[in-house]
């Protein structure tokens, strides 16, 4: 039997190489967390978001796995963002990216959003539309609809949101981050605010 004798730098590069295969397998096993839960998704609809008093006031009536995905973080928005064009899911999705998305969501988001033309062929058109605001102006905090993520409502574009949200994004995407908001968001009923967890 031989042996093979290794030197230190050697042994630097498979110490290195262990580690590298251990972070992969771990971001693997997350990443089918993710997979299982966003299948958990299609066993249990969403009834969507109610307002109980103004803007502000929103209950989302999240699903236990709803409120699971959203505890994960930044790790879900890629799988997420994957599914977005799943029409039985899309309104759960669109919400769920509204908790946890950054500004790699907003586009995206704004794409999956049913214009005025198509609303009367496409099944819950007006709650896929809800989710979108309600999920976009929390990433966003942008007073597209509501004033600044809360309070009085605008009601600009009432029949067309999807149209004032591409004409906010193209305005904004060369320099809007989600970082460099300064501005408290108000839509407190995102468990923790999703990402944006105010201290």
């Amino acid at each position: 039997m031989t042996l093979i004798k290794i030197v230190p730098s050697n042994a630097v590069w498979v110490l290195a190489l262990i580690l590298i295969a251990f972070s992969q397998e771990r971001q693997s096993s997350k990443n089918s967390d993710v997979q299982d839960l966003l299948g958990t998704l299609y066993a249990h609809p969403w009834r969507g978001a109610e307002n109980r008093c103004s803007p502000m006031c929103w209950d989302y009536q999240f699903t236990r796995p709803m409120l699971k995905i959203l505890k994960l973080g930044p790790l879900a928005q890629e799988p997420l963002l994957e599914k977005l064009n799943d029409p039985t899911i899309k309104d759960q999705v669109i919400i769920l990216l509204g908790g946890l998305g950054d500004e790699h969501a907003v586009g995206p988001i704004i794409n999956a959003m049913i214009a005025n033309e198509d609303v009367a062929f496409t099944p819950v058109a007006e709650r896929i539309n809800l989710a979108a605001n309600l999920a976009l102006t929390n990433i966003t905090v942008a007073d597209v609809i509501w004033h600044h993520g809360g309070g009085i409502e605008v009601r600009r574009c009432p029949e067309n949101p999807k149209e004032c949200w591409a004409e906010w994004w193209d305005k904004n995407k060369a320099t809007f981050t989600v970082k460099g908001i300064n501005q408290s968001r108000r839509y407190s009923n995102y468990p923790n605010y999703g990402i944006y967890r105010q201290q």
